[in-house]
């Protein structure tokens, strides 16, 4: 069948998917709200262009000089670049200027909220967690901890919960004590210390 020549499925490849690719890496990067494939498909479609003009010599020449026939290991490595490796590239390249304070001067953070930029920092603090009922909880917030991110609640495992004295201080690790999840709607405000 003419249409599933190699060369076809090549071509259709190159023009289709890096965009797909990186999309779903800058959503990997980016914290995003998942969105079907109707709405992704003029986006992920442009990129591909744009990636295959950018890589349009190296394309040209790899069909030019028949690569596939001399080296088709070089020819298949040299495409996995173009239509894998480049977006994946592109896609964390891009998220992480797109943290950059001076980023917010020419366009608006990707990133979706306060919390999710914060939390985006992976730094270990103390936190005073209080609660709508006005009850504080003390912890550590470091490598083992976890917050959640954009579109999901806004959620807090502390990986140790410590025990406060008369002023509020940390005085030393609860006993027994796996942490703690905290949900968005028991959460007042959160205090963070080094």
């Amino acid at each position: 069948m003419e249409i599933l020549k190699i060369e076809n499925i090549i071509t259709l490849t190159i023009f289709f998917v890096p965009g797909f690719i990186y999309l779903k890496a800058y959503r990997l990067f980016i914290a995003e709200i998942k969105t079907d494939l109707s709405k992704d498909l003029y986006e992920a479609i442009g990129f591909s262009f744009l990636n295959a003009m950018v890589f349009a010599y190296p394309i040209y020449l790899i069909h030019e000089i028949n690569l596939v026939v001399e080296f088709p290991f070089l020819y298949f490595l040299i495409l996995f670049f173009i239509i894998i490796i480049a977006p994946l590239s592109v896609a964390y390249i891009f998220s992480i200027i797109s943290r950059k304070k001076w980023f917010g001067k020419f366009m608006i953070s990707p990133t979706k909220s306060a919390w999710d930029s914060f939390f985006s920092e992976k730094e270990s603090y103390w936190v005073l967690v209080t609660l709508k009922n006005d009850r504080k909880i003390a912890g550590k917030y470091g490598l083992n901890s976890y917050s959640s991110t954009y579109p999901n609640p806004n959620e807090i495992y502390i990986e140790e919960v410590w025990l406060l004295n008369d002023e509020n201080g940390f005085e030393r690790i609860k006993d027994q004590s796996g942490g703690m999840l905290i949900t968005e709607n028991e959460i007042s405000t959160i205090e963070f210390f080094n």
